[in-house]
């Protein structure tokens, strides 16, 4: 039997690196053969353009080549067929980097320096130590949980929300609709880790920064 090909549609990367990694056991191609392909059953995509994917008829599964799969989501005709997202060491470690970093710029007063630098004017503002900040992580996957272990380490107080319950040890965790505004009520300083869907569209708005504790952060 015929092995399927493997299209490879990636916006914004060099595809040549992916082609040559991919083909050792398919035929891998940039474009389908017309407007129905049925020689292509698996796609490996990032911010494909529209209706791709709904056009062909024998695909198997889909892989984005990035941690989201938002891009693939947004398409509302995406076909119904497994769709598999990266999940790699390193991705993890940009994006918990980022937050720590975020964090600790909110809780030293980063900006509030930057400023008094540009103004020449040295004042040390009073300092709350770490413990007494609680940080709060919208979102308890893969990403959530690493920044999480990372914000616990410093000696922050972590607290999670999710759409379903996601314990973790050390966390104060809230889930769903219910939980949303205890959450927020208990937050100082919140990140948003959410993976963009049609449930987590709009859902930063007025009336959850408002539930914020004062002095907050949005990260």
């Amino acid at each position: 039997m015929e092995k399927g090909r493997i299209l490879l549609a990636v916006t914004g990367f060099h595809p040549q690196r992916w082609r040559e990694l991919l083909s050792a056991e398919r035929e891998v191609v940039l474009e389908p053969d017309g407007a129905s392909d049925p020689s292509i059953t698996y796609a490996v995509v990032w911010k494909q353009r529209p209706n791709l994917l709904s056009s062909l008829p024998n695909l198997r599964a889909i892989f984005s080549i990035g941690a989201g799969v938002d891009h693939i989501l947004a398409d509302p005709t995406v076909p119904d067929v497994p769709i598999v997202k990266v999940v790699a060491d390193n991705l993890t470690q940009y994006m918990t980097e980022y937050v720590v970093w975020r964090v600790l710029d909110h809780h030293r007063q980063g900006m509030l320096y930057r400023t008094q630098q540009k103004r020449k004017i040295w004042h040390e503002p009073p300092q709350r130590p770490a413990g007494d900040i609680s940080v709060g992580i919208m979102g308890l996957g893969t990403l959530g949980r690493a920044a999480a272990s990372v914000l616990l380490s410093l000696g922050f107080a972590v607290n999670g929300w999710s759409r379903s319950e996601r314990p973790m040890k050390g966390v104060s965790t809230y889930a769903g609709e219910a939980g949303l505004i205890p959450f927020l009520n208990a937050t100082d300083i919140l990140v948003v880790l959410l993976p963009l869907t049609p449930h987590t569209q709009g859902i930063i708005n007025y009336g959850v920064l408002k539930e914020l504790r004062k002095r907050n952060g949005l990260g």
